[in-house]
């Protein structure tokens, strides 16, 4: 817990940050698994966790801006 009870904020957006890396995991298994080009499912991969990184720092910077008030 955090300040005033509520949740860590920080390990919420690690948690979330931890799913979508295994929702994009599943993704390109399955992608290569039925038959797509393992390029077409690399590069959509690639895409993913660039953004799901992006985000996550994003969200970071906006939880510590946020607790300075």
């Amino acid at each position: 817990m955090a300040v005033d009870g509520l949740p860590n904020d920080a390990e919420i957006i690690a948690a979330g940050y931890a799913e979508r890396i295994k929702e994009l995991i599943k993704v390109f298994a399955e992608s290569v698994y039925t038959g797509e080009p393992e390029r077409d499912a690399v590069i959509r991969f690639r895409r993913g966790l660039i953004s799901a990184r992006r985000v996550y720092v994003a969200a970071i910077e906006v939880a510590k801006d946020a607790d300075k008030g």
